[in-house]
């Protein structure tokens, strides 16, 4: 499954800078064929399971720069099942 979305990842790199004209909307990625752009991500999602099936499909949010999401593991270092020390 890791791999099932790298050709549309690869299409919507290959095609950003053509897309950017979009910013802020939503483009709908099948294998290398743009399906559409969207206002918003539930008629992008629509659409991409009304064309696609089960098939998978890429929504993608097109934006010049892409955020960089930060996720932090605060979790104590002790183990919550042996008894406390």
């Amino acid at each position: 499954m890791a791999d099932s979305l790298e050709t549309e990842l690869k299409t919507y790199e290959a095609q950003k800078q053509n897309l950017l004209a979009d910013e802020g909307k939503y483009v709908v990625i099948h294998g290398t064929e743009i399906l559409g752009v969207y206002a918003t991500y539930e008629d992008a999602l629509k659409i991409g399971y009304e064309k696609c099936k089960l098939e998978p499909f890429l929504v993608k949010k097109i934006q010049a720069v892409e955020p960089v999401n930060f996720v932090s593991r605060d979790i104590p270092l002790g183990c919550h099942t042996s008894p406390s020390r």
